[in-house]
C-alpha cells in the first residue's frame, strides 16, 4: 500500500510540473474553498510549529497541519460548509474558533492569538466569517445555501439566482424559459456588458458548458436546488486561475453528505383549474389555454452505514436527488393559424379562390405553353377547375396524411375561410436527473469524492396534420461524471488532482410513427426505396407546398464531449501563499443532420402554373402551390448524402 501511494505521489507532481511548464488553454474554476491565517502570541510573535486541527462540523471531515517558520497556516480545497479550528502549542492555552463559514472559491482569513497558559487550559471563541475578503483580487456574488433554499425559484431552477449579484442581466428568453432542460436560456445572462451566452459554468470545478450556434455557450446540466450547496458569481475574473471565458465564471458546488441522514421530498401542480383566465383571453371571449405542469423530487444524504459491517461517520458520505417534470403546454410553430387545402382543392376545384380574389388567383395549365418568343405562355385552366385526368396518383396518396374535413374554424380573410386554422396543438414534455455524490475521508491527508449527474429531456410537438406526416420528437440527453482527489503532501503543500467527464446530446427527428416508412406505397420505385434506406431508416418524405403546411422535417443529432484534467499544487513558503497548476479541457462535438432530405424533400410552388415562364409573373400566395402537388410537378427535388467517415 506504502508503494502504490508513493508511485502515485510521484506520478502527480511529475504530470503537474511537466504540465505547468508549457502554457495551458484555461486554469481551474475552483468550487472549494481555503481558511489561510496567522498563529501568534500575545506580544504579535509568530509561533513556529502549532498544531493546527481545522474539522468540517457537518461532515466530521478534518485537516491536521503546522504553523510554518512565520506562524502562518493555509488550509486549501475545503468544502464549503462551516467549520472549526483548534491550534495547540506548548506553553499556551488550547483555542478553539467556532463557526468559520467556507464558501464557494473563497479564500478566509482567520488570525488567532494564543494566550500562556496550560495546555489542558482551553479557549473557545464562536464568531462569524470576516466580510472583507483581503487576500484576492477576483470579485464576485455567492448564492449561499440559505438564498437557495428560502428564495422562490421558478421550476426550481437555482442559475435563476444568478440574477442576485451586480453586473448581471437576462435576455427575454432567460427570463421566461427558464426550466431546467432549457440549456441556451438558463445560460442567457450577460456580465458587465459582454453578449449573453458567454460565461463559464462549472459544478464542482468541471466545465457544465457546450457550445451552439455562433459559439454560443449553453448550459449542459442543472442540479436540482435542493442538492446544491451554493455557488459563486464570479464577474470580474482578475486570479489567472479563471480562463475560458468572454463573460465571469459561476463556480457551483453540490452538497456533501453529512454525519446526520438527511432528506426531503416534494410535489408542485399546476393546472388551469387553480387559475384564472387573462384579460385579453376574456375580452375576446377566448378560454383558458390547456395547460399542466407536474414537478416533483427528493433526496436524501448522509453517511454510510452497513449494521455490523460498516460505520461510516466521519469517513464515508453518500448524496442522492432526484426531479422529475411532466408539461404540457402549447405550441405552434407554424405562426398564428396554419393552412392546409380543401377539400375542393385536393379534387382539382380552385373556383373559390378565383371568386374571392380575382383574376389574380387564376391558375395555368402547364401543358398548354405555347412559345412566343423566349416567353413561355400558358393558358388558363376554365373556371379554375382542374380535369381529374391530370391529377397525379401521388398526390391522392399524399392526400391520405392529411386531416379530413372540417377544420378547426378561423377569423375569416380577404379569400374567405381558405381553411386557415390553429390546431391547438399541445407540447408533452418528460424530464427527469438524477444526481449521486460519495465522499471518502481517508484519513487527515487525503480526501476524495466521485459525483455522476444525470439528465434527459424528450418532447413530442408540431404535428400539425396528426398523423405520421408531421411531427417532431425532440431530445436532450446531458451526462457528467466527476472523481476528485486531495493529498496534503506536508504541512505547508497540499496537491489537487481532478478529472471530469461532460457529454451532452442534442437531437432532433421527426415523428416517431414514421420510422421505416415503405416509400413504395406513395409511388416511389422499389429500387428509391432500397437506395434510400441503404443510406439510412426510410422516412415519411418533405412536401413543401408553398403558403400550406408541409411534412417532416430534416433532423439532427449534435453530441459535445467534454473531458477536463486539472491539477492544482498550493504552498505556503514563509510569508507567501505560491499556486500553481494547470487545466486541460478537450472538446469534440460532431454534428449530423439526416432525416427527410435524405429521404427527399419535394418543392411545390407556383413556376408551373403562372401564366408565363418569366419570373417577375404574377404568383399568389394560395392555390398554385396545392396545383403543381397534384399535377406531380415540383420546382426542386433535393436528397442529402452523408459523407462516411470510414
Amino acid at each position: 500500500m506504502h508503494n502504490r501511494r508513493s508511485l502515485w505521489l510521484v506520478v502527480s507532481l511529475a504530470v503537474v510540473a511537466l504540465l505547468t511548464l508549457r502554457p495551458a488553454p484555461a486554469w481551474a474554476q475552483e468550487a472549494r474553498g481555503t481558511i489561510v491565517g496567522s498563529v501568534l502570541d500575545p506580544s504579535g510573535a509568530a509561533i513556529p510549529g502549532a498544531s493546527v486541527l481545522i474539522t468540517n462540523m457537518a461532515m466530521g471531515t478534518r485537516v491536521a497541519l503546522n504553523t510554518n517558520e512565520a506562524g502562518l497556516y493555509q488550509a486549501s480545497f475545503l468544502i464549503p460548509g462551516l467549520y472549526r479550528i483548534e491550534v495547540e502549542s506548548p506553553g499556551f492555552r488550547r483555542l478553539v474558533r467556532e463557526g468559520i463559514e467556507v464558501r464557494v472559491n473563497d479564500r478566509v482569513e482567520v488570525n488567532l492569538t494564543l494566550e500562556i497558559g496550560a495546555a489542558t487550559e482551553s479557549i473557545t471563541v464562536s464568531g462569524e466569517t470576516p466580510l472583507l475578503a483581503t487576500s484576492t483580487a477576483s470579485m464576485g456574488q455567492v448564492v449561499d445555501s440559505r438564498r437557495v433554499a428560502e428564495l422562490p425559484i421558478a421550476h426550481g431552477q437555482p442559475f435563476a439566482l444568478v440574477g442576485l449579484a451586480p453586473g448581471v442581466s437576462f435576455n427575454a428568453g432567460a427570463a421566461t424559459l427558464n426550466r431546467p432542460f432549457e440549456p441556451t436560456h438558463i445560460a442567457g445572462y450577460a456580465m458587465n456588458g459582454v453578449r449573453t451566452n458567454r460565461s463559464d459554468i462549472t459544478i464542482d470545478g468541471v466545465p457544465s458548458t457546450a457550445t451552439a450556434n455562433e459559439m454560443e455557450v449553453i448550459s449542459t446540466y442543472v442540479p436540482p436546488a435542493d442538492i446544491v450547496q451554493e455557488f459563486r458569481v464570479q464577474t470580474a475574473t482578475f486570479d489567472a486561475q479563471f480562463g475560458n471565458t468572454q463573460g465571469g465564471v459561476i463556480n457551483m458546488s453540490i452538497k456533501s453528505g453529512s454525519n446526520a441522514l438527511h432528506g426531503a421530498a416534494y410535489y408542485s401542480k399546476w393546472t388551469p383549474a387553480l387559475t384564472a383566465n387573462d384579460w385579453f383571453n376574456n375580452r375576446q371571449g377566448r378560454p383558458k389555454p390547456s395547460y399542466s405542469y407536474n414537478r416533483w423530487g427528493a433526496h436524501l444524504g448522509g453517511p454510510v452505514w452497513l449494521p455490523k459491517l460498516y460505520n461510516g461517520k466521519n469517513r464515508t458520505f453518500f448524496l442522492w436527488g432526484y426531479e422529475g417534470i411532466h408539461e404540457s403546454r402549447p405550441r405552434n410553430n407554424c405562426g398564428t393559424v396554419c393552412a392546409v387545402p380543401t377539400e375542393e382543392q385536393w379534387n382539382g376545384d380552385f373556383s373559390g379562390l378565383l371568386a374571392a380574389g380575382g383574376a389574380a388567383y387564376q391558375i395555368y395549365n402547364p401543358f398548354s405553353g405555347v412559345l412566343d418568343g423566349t416567353t413561355i405562355r400558358r393558358q388558363p385552366f376554365p373556371g379554375n377547375r382542374i380535369p381529374a385526368s391530370l391529377i397525379t396518383d401521388f398526390s391522392r396518396k399524399v392526400r391520405q396524411y392529411y386531416p379530413a374535413q372540417p377544420f378547426s374554424p378561423q377569423t375569416a380573410t380577404p379569400l374567405g375561410n381558405m381553411n386557415h386554422y390553429n390546431p391547438g396543438l399541445l407540447e408533452p414534455i418528460t424530464y427527469y436527473t438524477h444526481t449521486i455524490r460519495g465522499d471518502q475521508n481517508i484519513g487527515d491527508k487525503q480526501r476524495l469524492f466521485i459525483r455522476f449527474s444525470f439528465y434527459k429531456r424528450d418532447s413530442n410537438y408540431n404535428n400539425y396534420l396528426g398523423s405520421i406526416a408531421t411531427g417532431e420528437y425532440f431530445k436532450f440527453i446531458s451526462r457528467q461524471a466527476t472523481i476528485d482527489d486531495v493529498y496534503t503532501l506536508s504541512p505547508s503543500m497540499v496537491l489537487n488532482v481532478r478529472y471530469g467527464y461532460n457529454r451532452f446530446v442534442r437531437t432532433s427527428d421527426s415523428n416517431p410513427g414514421n420510422y421505416g416508412f415503405d416509400l413504395t406505397s406513395l409511388g416511389f420505385s422499389p429500387d428509391y426505396q432500397q437506395a434510400v434506406k441503404a443510406a439510412q431508416e426510410t422516412r415519411f418524405p418533405g412536401i413543401n407546398m408553398l403558403g400550406y403546411i408541409s411534412t417532416n422535417r430534416s433532423d439532427f443529432w449534435r453530441p459535445c464531449d467534454t473531458h477536463s484534467f486539472a491539477a492544482t499544487l498550493t504552498r505556503q513558503q514563509g510569508a507567501h501563499s505560491l499556486k500553481t497548476g494547470l487545466e486541460l479541457r478537450v472538446y469534440r462535438e460532431n454534428q449530423r443532420f439526416y432525416g427527410n432530405d435524405g429521404v427527399g424533400r419535394f418543392t411545390f410552388d407556383a413556376t408551373w402554373t403562372r401564366p408565363t415562364n418569366v419570373a417577375a409573373a404574377p404568383s399568389p400566395p394560395m392555390g398554385h402551390s396545392v396545383t403543381a402537388l397534384l399535377l406531380g410537378l415540383p420546382t426542386s427535388a433535393t436528397i442529402t448524402r452523408l459523407a462516411s467517415y470510414a
